[in-house]
C-alpha cells in the first residue's frame, strides 16, 4: 500500500518506480545473458512494471486493471516478457506460477499453496478443477519491519533463537543489532514453550523453573511498555507481539475461510505447500507453537521456498504449462474475506497463540 500511494502521488512517482523495476530486470539480464522473460510477481508490482491503472488496487472496491497470461513488451532492449494470469486483485502471477510449480508435482488432493509474507495468499486445491483462494495483509512485521527492534535479515541480525543453560541463546553473526521476522517468530515460540507468554501475548513472570525465572528476571519496565532485553540495546517489546499476533490471526482467517467454503476440515488436507519469505526461513514447528497452523499438519507441511521462480522456469521451458496457466483462472474461486459479515468475529477470536 505504501507503494501504491508513492506511485499515485504523481506522475513522476510511477514512473521513476516503473524505472527502478525495469532497471533491476535489465541488470538479470545482463548478468545471466537470458534471451526470454517471464516476470512473476503480485498484481501491484506487475501493474507498476506494466505502467498500468493503479487506482483499483489502492482503493475498494479492488479490481484488477489487467489479466495477465500474455506476453508483453518492456522495452529497453528487453526480450518479450511472458507474465502468468492474475488471480485476484490480490493473487497475482507469483501465485498462478507457484500453484504451476505444485502440480507439476503431481500432488494429491486437497493441498494447500500457502505464501506467507506482507501479505499472505492461500490457495487450497479441491481437485484439479477447483481451486479456492484468499488473501490478507498480514503487515511488514513478518519481514522484520515497523518493530521496537525490527530489521531485515543480515549481518547482527538475529534469526534464530534456542533456550540453553545459561537463558536465552541468540544466533547471529557478529554484534547483536536487531531481530529479523524470522528471528522473531523463533523468539516467541520459545517463550510459549517456556511459559513466559501467555495466549494473549502478554509476559508471564512467573514460574518455580529456575531456567524461566532467569530469564523472566530480563522483563521489566520501559517508556514503551513491558520489554524483554536480550542485551544493552536489543529488546522484544509486548507492542511488537501484537504485531504478530494479527498477522498470525489474519492466516487462521484466511484458511479457516476456505476450509468452510470447501466443506473440508483441516485434517483432510494432504499436503501443504509453504512458499514467501516467511514460510521459507521459518521454522514450521516455531508457526505451530504460535497457532499459525494446526498441530494435525506436522508431517505434511513441504517447505517449498520461491514457488513462483519453479513455476516460471515451468512456463518459459514448457508450452503445456502456460497452456495449463491459460485454463487455471476459470478452475479459481476467490473469496473476498472482509466482505464476509463474520470477518471481524473470526479475526477477533484468532488474536491468540493457538490454532483457532
Amino acid at each position: 500500500m505504501s507503494r501504491l500511494s508513492y506511485a499515485l502521488s504523481s506522475e513522476t512517482a510511477q514512473s521513476h518506480l516503473r524505472e527502478v523495476l525495469v532497471s533491476a530486470i535489465k541488470q538479470l539480464v545482463k548478468d545471466s545473458g537470458a534471451r526470454s522473460l517471464a516476470v512473476g510477481g503480485n498484481t501491484t508490482m506487475i501493474a507498476m512494471l506494466l505502467g498500468l491503472p493503479l487506482q483499483g488496487l489502492a482503493f475498494a472496491p479492488y479490481t484488477l486493471p489487467w489479466r495477465g497470461d500474455e506476453t508483453v513488451g518492456l522495452g529497453n532492449g528487453l526480450p518479450p516478457a511472458y507474465v502468468p494470469p492474475l488471480l485476484g486483485p490480490f493473487i497475482g502471477a507469483d501465485i498462478s506460477a507457484g500453484l504451476a510449480a505444485v502440480c507439476a508435482k503431481e500432488p494429491e488432493y486437497p493441498y494447500l499453496l500457502a505464501d506467507l509474507g506482507t501479505n499472505g495468499e492461500f490457495v487450497l486445491a479441491v481437485d484439479e478443477d477447483h481451486f479456492f483462494a484468499a488473501s490478507v495483509p498480514m503487515g511488514p512485521a513478518i519481514e522484520g519491519v515497523g518493530l521496537c527492534c525490527g530489521s531485515m535479515a543480515g549481518d547482527g541480525v538475529v534469526s534464530k533463537v534456542r533456550v540453553g543453560q545459561k537463558g536465552l541463546h541468540v544466533d547471529v553473526q557478529g554484534a547483536m543489532a536487531g531481530i529479523s521476522g524470522t528471528g522473531y517468530v523463533s523468539l516467541l515460540a520459545v517463550l510459549r514453550r517456556i511459559g513466559l507468554l501467555d495466549e494473549d501475548g502478554h509476559f508471564q513472570v512467573s514460574s518455580s523453573i529456575p531456567l524461566t525465572q532467569q530469564i523472566a528476571s530480563k522483563i521489566g519496565a520501559h517508556p514503551l511498555g513491558k520489554i524483554l532485553q536480550l542485551n544493552e540495546e536489543i529488546f522484544l517489546a509486548e507492542r511488537d507481539v501484537e504485531e504478530f499476533l494479527k498477522a498470525k490471526a489474519a492466516v487462521n482467517v484466511a484458511i479457516g475461510s476456505l476450509v468452510r467454503r470447501t466443506g473440508l476440515g483441516v485434517a483432510d488436507i494432504n499436503s501443504i505447500y509453504l512458499a514467501g519469505a516467511l514460510g521459507e526461513y521459518a521454522d514450521c514447528l516455531d508457526l505451530m507453537e504460535l497457532g499459525f497452523f494446526p498441530r494435525c499438519w506436522q508431517e505434511r507441511i513441504l517447505v517449498e521456498g520461491n514457488t513462483s521462480l519453479a513455476g516460471l522456469m515451468l512456463a518459459l521451458e514448457k508450452l503445456e504449462v502456460r497452456e495449463w496457466l491459460s485454463n487455471l483462472p476459470l478452475k479459481v474461486s476467490v473469496e473476498n474475506l472482509v466482505e464476509q459479515e463474520d470477518f471481524e468475529t473470526h479475526f477477533l477470536n484468532a488474536m491468540r497463540f493457538v490454532w483457532m
